[in-house]
Formats: structure tokens, C-alpha cells, sequence
């Protein structure tokens, strides 16, 4: 049974949780990974690792009205951080 760790960390002074779904088949990263996203709130953001760059969840967080920026890893797999805009940054878009 694999399991997914949440942790916590900071970005730029605010909370910032991070989902490591590298250990998991396919299609779990991208079903856990849009979960997660879908329960951010307004100004939260989460960084998900996943065994590969998910261009597909890419896609679908940007068609939500996410903010969403992806990295490979030099160790393997990717990095995606997920931003829900605060209500003050899609006045300002």
C-alpha cells in the first residue's frame, strides 16, 4: 500500500503544503493532486510532486483558474506548485 505525505513549509511568508504522489500509479497523482487543489482557499498554495511532468493536470488546474508553475527534478519526477488566487489578485487580473 503506498502512502502520500503532506507536509508543511513556507513560501514567500505564507503557508505552503506540499503532497509528494511519487510513489503512486497512475491515475492517483492526478486524482489526489486536483482533490488537494480543489480544497485550497483564496491565497493558499500547495506543491505536489509527482513522478512525471502531469502536462494533463497541468491543463486541467489552468482551466479551474488556478496558478500553476511546474518544474522537473534532478532526482526525478516533477514539482508543481499550485496557487489559488485571493480574491484581490483576480480583481487585479
Amino acid at each position: 500500500m503506498h502512502k502520500t505525505s503532506l507536509t508543511d513549509g513556507q513560501v514567500e511568508g505564507t503557508l505552503l503544503l506540499e503532497l509528494d504522489l511519487r510513489g503512486l500509479p497512475s491515475p492517483e497523482p492526478m486524482i489526489r493532486a486536483l482533490a488537494a487543489a480543489d480544497a485550497l482557499q483564496p491565497g493558499q498554495s500547495l506543491q505536489v510532486l509527482t513522478p512525471l511532468l502531469p502536462t494533463p493536470l497541468l491543463d486541467v488546474l489552468q482551466a479551474r483558474g488556478l496558478q500553476v508553475t511546474a518544474a522537473l527534478l534532478p532526482t526525478g519526477g516533477a514539482s508543481v506548485l499550485i496557487r489559488c488566487p485571493a480574491d484581490d489578485d483576480e480583481a487585479a487580473a
